[in-house]
């Protein structure tokens, strides 16, 4: 398992165990999840992992980066592996 999915797992279970609600407690979630990367051994880029697992749990996962990019207007999901935007 990568660090990311571990990660992952461990926020969600706390979030769950401290009934947080990630988008109405974004800053709680984040600073939990800035804390899980930084107890995670093996985690080599920590601001990407950081961020990836905050859209993941509190977001729209890999498509966040999209939704929060002034420049793009449309975001077109044509197969789960096929993502057109513009």
């Amino acid at each position: 398992m990568d660090a990311k999915t571990v990660v992952e797992q461990e926020v969600r279970e706390l979030v769950r165990r401290r009934g947080l609600d990630p988008v109405g407690e974004p800053t709680t979630v984040r600073e939990l999840v800035d804390t899980v990367v930084s107890e995670c051994d093996g985690v080599i880029d920590s601001d990407l992992i950081s961020q990836q697992v905050y859209d993941a749990v509190a977001g729209f996962g890999p498509l966040q980066q999209y939704l929060d990019d002034g420049g793009i207007e449309e975001i077109w999901i044509n197969a789960p592996a096929r993502v057109v935007y513009a």
